[in-house]
């Protein structure tokens, strides 16, 4: 346990610092107040704990739950019961989701509820639908194609301030908790099969829930029209400074509280009902839990009250003064480096490395994620500056997302769409989501159209740029084989 807490807080270290020390220089340039670099300063030394427990936490605990409840179901060999646990466990996994709460509560214009409740409905079907896909042995590409088709038909009829919530939507619930309790989820349903296609279908599941919310937001927006005024005092608070760290932790420990709670219901009635883990598993996950509940308070803590402020008043600075289209570049490389702060991604990526015996490596994924995000924020805070529709970019994007799938291998396909639902988490709602409202509000632009979607921008990025790491992957295996293959005979034919 030792090791692996030095091996995180070492790793925590070198993923924050840099993200830091480039926020405080920046900053430190525009005459950002003291008070706000002061509690970022804080907060980041708070990401860096928060991250060292959680990521130790969450391996040993949710981990093994989502494993054992998949296990569990796969034995009973009941299609109705497995379909029913996964939307229950959808629904109950995003409906306390941290990221999903901190990105409900931004949208001022529509009740936070609401956007809960239909984002965790939304997971629910689709997770019960993957599932099943799996099951089934279906196409991954089908269904995914099925689904695009069905958003961009939504997307001619919603309200244009739908549009980018909608995506957004589905970035966000996929955050620190749900990836690896779906991940684990999936695999242990993955094993009931025994064909070669099991490693690369027990990934897919994150990427193509985070489509369901997509879809039920647009629906709403049919029928809903959400409130013109948007409250951006939420951004800036008025406690003093101990206050609002020691308001913000207990806020944030009940959120965690009471995201963790359905879970462990869950759980506690398959240790009645199923077959019972061992004492030594049990305690394992009872200290997995302490270490995930204070991890993730802390780290959420650390979010809430540095990074919001600073990303909101960096946007509004930058967005009132002459080098305003500078914020461009320099969002672009903040998203380069901020990607490797996201808890829900180094789940991710070490899962991927794990069940793919390394032939996916970490150090690949992460570049791929970097250079992703990096573009999506330039787009993003393009859209805020020259009021482009989300439209224009979405819709293009998973046009080439969807072709792309019938040219990379199978495994990376799906790894890539899973990558799009972690990329965009606890950093994009409480850092980049405010930095792209502060430039918007300064710039007069509608926030709701233009500042929203840069989450849904980022999740679509991994999507495009793991696939077309898979085709280079591809053809350089294809090309070493052929060279292997013209060395034997070659051989052979001199002998």
């Amino acid at each position: 346990m030792r090791n692996k807490l030095t091996e995180n807080l070492n790793e925590a270290i070198k993923s924050i610092l840099p993200i830091s020390i480039l926020i405080i220089i920046v900053s430190l340039m525009i005459e950002m107040p003291l008070k706000t670099i002061i509690a970022f300063i804080i907060s980041a030394f708070l990401l860096i704990i928060g991250m060292s427990l959680f990521t130790v936490g969450i391996d040993i605990s949710m981990i093994t739950i989502g494993n054992s409840i998949g296990n569990y179901i796969v034995k009973r060999k009941n299609k109705i019961l497995i379909l029913l646990v996964s939307l229950v466990l959808g629904i109950v996994i995003t409906f306390s989701e941290p990221d999903l709460n901190v990105f409900a509560k931004e949208i001022t214009a529509i009740p936070s509820k609401l956007i809960v409740g239909l984002v965790s409905l939304g997971i629910g079907i689709f997770l019960m639908i993957g599932v099943l896909r799996i099951l089934n042995r279906s196409s991954y590409k089908k269904v995914i194609s099925i689904s695009l088709i069905g958003i961009f038909i939504l997307l001619f009829f919603t309200k244009k301030e739908f549009i980018s919530i909608a995506f957004d939507g589905g970035s966000v619930t996929t955050g620190p908790i749900g990836v690896p309790l779906i991940l684990a989820y999936g695999y242990g349903i993955a094993k009931i099969r025994s064909d070669k296609d099991v490693k690369s279908d027990s990934f897919g599941l994150c990427g193509l829930a985070s489509l369901g919310p997509v879809i039920v937001i647009l629906i709403l927006g049919l029928f809903f029209r959400p409130d013109n005024y948007f409250d951006t005092t939420v951004f800036v608070k008025q406690l003093s400074l101990i206050n609002r760290f020691i308001y913000s932790f207990f806020e944030c420990f009940k959120d965690v509280i009471f995201s963790l709670l359905p879970i462990l219901v869950v759980f506690l009635l398959f240790q009645l009902f199923g077959k019972r883990l061992s004492k030594t598993q049990n305690r394992k996950i009872f200290f997995g839990l302490i270490f995930t509940i204070l991890g993730l308070t802390i780290f959420l803590t650390g979010v809430s009250v540095g990074f919001i402020e600073i990303g909101y008043r960096i946007g509004s600075i930058f967005a009132e003064n002459t080098y305003k289209y500078l914020l461009i570049p320099l969002g672009m490389l903040m998203g380069y480096i901020i990607i490797n702060v996201e808890p829900a991604v180094k789940i991710l990526n070490k899962q991927v490395s794990d069940l793919t015996e390394g032939s996916i490596s970490e150090k690949l994924i992460n570049l791929c994620l970097s250079i992703g995000v990096c573009i999506s924020i330039g787009l993003a805070l393009f859209r805020v500056f020259f009021e482009i529709p989300m439209i224009y970019i979405i819709v293009p994007g998973y046009f080439i997302a969807a072709v792309l799938m019938y040219f990379t291998p199978k495994v990376f396909m799906t790894v890539a769409f899973d990558s799009g639902g972690a990329a965009s988490g606890a950093m994009t709602t409480s850092f980049l989501l405010p930095l792209c409202i502060g430039a918007c509000e300064v710039l007069g632009h509608n926030i709701l159209v233009y500042a929203f979607g840069v989450g849904a921008l980022v999740g679509l990025s991994p999507i495009i740029t793991i696939q077309a790491l898979g085709i280079i992957y591809a053809r350089k295996v294809h090309e070493a084989r052929k060279i292997v293959h013209e060395e034997i005979i070659e051989y052979n034919w001199g002998a």
